[in-house]
């Protein structure tokens, strides 16, 4: 909803929104930087104050929030997010590029923005993070395409259906698909579904690009004709080989109907971020951008801010931050930091992987995601779980053979406590969160 603030305010409209608690970094930063106030809590004293000609409705306000019932009661006119998406960006002409898939959506998509401008292409960007490349979350251009993160959650409170089928997808992207949003998907098969009814609405001048290693995306794939390429690990139209990590990023060779395409190099981290990359070589290669082009995109793209980023250093440990929600991106953000950090965090270098995570989101704080978590937080030498919800037997954290142990924590202030006393030079400390983790990432400073 903040990316949408900021293009409408860079498109002319006078804009201001509300949140119950007000808004997290890196986005409460963004919004100031662009001039766009933030009413907080809820109230209907805003719209009255404010005078909205339409109110965007996002997909977590529900009946009974008192700015919606102003609204309904007063008759104004509403409109979802991807409505307004739909109206000022996808005009009549352009090209959607949809990204999906319940991990990566962010990365992915900018990355496949940078690759289109990297190539002077002018693409028009609507992405859910802060894209270091466009210093920005999103990038209003003139050319033909548009690549928008589709999200596969509700719409509205009078729209269940997925944000993504409002796009209009000329080229979708299916990155993976983990059952996620089980407030939503009560099973894999609906979620499955969703995804499904997506592939379908691209035309057959279009072209849909999928996870060629994902099982879940082979049923998906297996129920529409329309033109496909896949990329893998393994086996597909476009398959990376030779893979290796260090600290200065990821090199691999890509190999396109079996041809040798050579070493592609890229900052990022983690064989999850080899799969992202995968999604936008797929779609560039499509659009018939030069290979040469496509390394040195790759090559130079900063990435987003919360994926892994690296905050800075104090006594020796390391302090990172990462919008990891799901027990799955939690897995794959701690192997990617192990391996980038393998001298740090070897025998000989004495340091560990220290994690910190709020299970925030609606499915992290569901039952059937507890043993999942455990075993994500096990890659981890030592973790601190914060605030878990009464849907989570603390009791199963604690005793998990977690490396050392796992603190569950319900206090900032105690958490850090903790983590003052059992911190140390070389150490590698990661918060994992997809709210704002009570203002740890500007507290962690006093612990260190």
């Amino acid at each position: 909803m903040g990316t949408l603030a900021g293009m409408l305010k860079a498109k002319g409209h006078i804009v201001a929104g509300s949140d119950k608690e007000g808004i997290y970094p890196p986005m409460s930063d963004i919004l100031k930087k662009q001039k766009i106030k933030v009413f907080s809590p809820y109230n209907e004293f805003h719209l009255k104050h404010f005078k909205p000609d339409i109110v965007v409705i996002g997909n977590t306000i529900k009946r009974g929030n008192p700015e919606l019932e102003y609204v309904i009661s007063n008759g104004l006119i509403y409109r979802s997010l991807p409505d307004v998406i739909k109206e000022e960006i996808i005009e009549q002409g352009k090209l959607p590029i949809v990204v999906t898939g319940t991990h990566g959506k962010t990365t992915t998509t900018a990355l496949i923005g940078w690759l289109l401008e990297y190539a002077g292409v002018n693409p028009t960007v609507f992405c859910g993070g802060f894209m270091r490349n466009f210093d920005s979350s999103f990038k209003l251009r003139n050319g033909k395409y548009v690549v928008i993160e589709g999200d596969e959650y509700t719409t509205s409170f009078f729209d269940k259906n997925p944000k993504f089928l409002h796009y209009r997808p000329h080229i979708g992207i299916i990155n993976n698909i983990d059952h996620d949003h089980l407030d939503v998907y009560e099973t894999l098969d609906k979620l499955k579904l969703a995804f499904t009814r997506f592939a379908n609405l691209i035309p057959n001048s279009g072209l849909l690009v999928v996870n060629n290693d994902n099982r879940n995306i082979k049923d998906v794939s297996h129920e529409t004709t329309i033109n496909k390429k896949t990329f893998s690990l393994k086996q597909g139209d476009l398959v990376a080989k030779n893979i290796s990590f260090n600290q200065d990023g990821t090199r691999f060779n890509v190999f396109h109907m079996k041809q040798d395409l050579g070493v592609f190099h890229m900052k990022l981290i983690g064989e999850f971020n080899v799969y992202n990359a995968l999604a936008g070589i797929s779609v560039a290669l499509h659009i018939k951008i030069p290979i040469v082009k496509i390394k040195g995109a790759l090559a130079t793209f900063d990435g987003v801010s919360r994926r892994a980023e690296i905050l800075g250093e104090k006594n020796g440990k390391l302090i990172i931050n990462d919008f990891a929600h799901h027990p799955t991106a939690v897995s794959e953000t701690l192997k990617g930091l192990r391996t980038m950090f393998h001298a740090k965090l070897s025998s000989s270098g004495g340091g560990r992987l220290i994690a910190l995570f709020e299970p925030a989101s609606s499915s992290a704080k569901m039952k059937i995601m507890e043993k999942p978590i455990i075993n994500a937080l096990k890659i981890a030498d030592l973790a601190f779980i914060y605030k878990p919800d009464i849907n989570l037997n603390t009791k199963s954290f604690t005793k998990a053979k977690l490396g050392s142990k796992i603190i569950v924590s319900r206090n900032i202030e105690k958490l850090l406590f903790h983590l003052k006393h059992v911190a140390q030079p070389m150490d590698v400390i990661v918060m994992m969160t997809s709210r704002g983790f009570d203002g740890l990432k500007d507290k962690i400073w006093g612990a260190l």
